[in-house]
């Protein structure tokens, strides 16, 4: 399976066994990475940390990644992944997986139905409970977001634990058992700010690991209704010019991408 990174190829097949020495390691400490004076991957066979089992990443560029907990940071820096999203989108993609892998090695050891230790699938990236013959895959959880336009105008929102900064957005949420993403997509708008949309388009995705999202971005054009604040959540949300945004998610977003693609294809 491959997936394209701007100049960069991530491979992603099953691999069991073990390391590479020309590998490369991605060391994490209580959800953050490792970071040493001039990057956040370590040589696989030569780091001074003490680390929880290993799991296969993938392949970048056809050199083998592969990440682990260690026990202690020692004085070496912690980055987030926001801080790693600023740096590179490649690595970006890396660490995401990376996280996702070891929160589900950690967090599926035993069976949420009759409590019995789980074992690895030998051919695939997989954790599996023989007596229930139940299979748990690492998780991902799809989630909609989305830029609503009208003519030269997009509707931004601004979360009520954004009121201090000042940051506005594009609309999310989660996708509900059985319905569409674009179902989601008019749902969500509606609920948060009040509002019916049409000509709902499926635009560009982005994982967002935080925990474990995947970002299904779309743009939707309005088609009526008051904006409506919803009590708790919407501080504000109003339409704003395209030359005269307000403060909001950058471009290494998957909500700054939408807001810049509808940008240029309105005003060149």
């Amino acid at each position: 399976m491959l997936y394209e990174f701007g100049q960069h190829t991530i491979e992603l097949p099953f691999r069991k066994g073990p390391i590479d020495e020309q590998g490369r390691m991605l060391l994490w400490f209580e959800g953050q990475l490792l970071a040493d004076q001039n990057n956040v991957v370590w040589p696989a066979h030569n780091h001074p940390f003490k680390t929880s089992s290993e799991l296969f990443v993938g392949l970048l560029d056809g050199k083998p990644y592969y990440c682990a907990n260690v026990t202690s940071p020692g004085n070496t820096e912690l980055l987030g992944l926001r801080d790693v999203a600023s740096k590179s989108e490649t690595l970006f993609s890396l660490a995401s997986r990376a996280k996702g892998l070891l929160d589900w090695q950690s967090q599926h050891q035993y069976c949420g139905q009759c409590g019995q230790p789980t074992q690895q699938i030998a051919t695939e990236f997989a954790l599996t409970c023989q007596p229930c013959r139940l299979r748990f895959y690492p998780r991902i959880s799809p989630c909609i977001i989305v830029l609503v336009t009208h003519g030269d105008k997009v509707l931004l929102a601004q979360g009520e634990r954004h009121k201090k900064s000042g940051w506005y957005s594009t609309l999310a949420g989660f996708i509900e058992t059985g319905e569409s993403a674009e179902q989601a997509v008019a749902r969500e708008v509606f609920e948060e700010v009040g509002v019916q949309l049409k000509n709902i388009r499926y635009m560009n995705s982005q994982t967002w690991p935080f925990p474990n999202q995947l970002m299904l971005g779309f743009m939707a054009e309005y088609d009526g209704g008051d904006i409506t604040p919803a009590p708790g959540e919407i501080a504000d949300a109003q339409f704003f010019e395209l030359n005269n945004l307000p403060k909001h998610s950058p471009g290494m977003t998957i909500a700054g991408w939408l807001i810049q693609a509808y940008k240029k294809e309105r005003l060149g």
